[in-house]
């Protein structure tokens, strides 16, 4: 068995943490059971923490990309409306791979900002192109 308790957490950690990446990795959508293996997972990294034992952190699939939505989003309001659709986009995905436990969920609020900045870039966009487009069909019938 175990020498001691400490032996006895790690494995317990362990084993929830390969058993929480593969309800995650199935696309289980047992929300529950994900909830349950997660709230086990801290307390048991919490018990590991009692004897000096730092948490290993989950290696995650993707590197963050808040950041880089979070600008694109700026200067999509501030430079140009056409990277409003990108910054949009990329956030929406980011958004989908943190919630998928693919990304860590430290860049969620930056990704959340640059793709509202997107989409009202994006809105933005459509304004300006439908004004343009009636501008046009103005100044053609005018002629006549």
């Amino acid at each position: 068995m175990y020498r001691d308790d400490l032996e006895a957490i790690h494995a317990r950690a362990t084993a929830l943490q390969h058993e929480l990446d593969q309800a995650k990795a199935k696309g289980a959508h047992d929300d529950h059971r994900i909830a349950q293996l997660t709230a086990q997972l801290q307390a048991t990294q919490q018990a590991l923490s009692r004897f000096g034992h730092q948490p290993v952190q989950p290696a995650y699939m993707f590197m963050s990309r808040g950041g880089t939505i979070l600008a694109l989003g700026i200067c999509s309001l501030v430079l140009c409306s056409l990277l409003g659709p990108i910054a949009w986009a990329m956030g929406s995905e980011e958004l989908r791979r943190i919630s998928l436990g693919h990304t860590s969920p430290e860049g969620q609020s930056q990704a959340s900002a640059g793709r509202i900045c997107g989409i009202v870039a994006t809105a933005f966009l459509g304004v300006v192109m439908l004004m343009m487009l009636f501008i046009l069909s103005t100044a053609h019938h005018s002629r006549w």
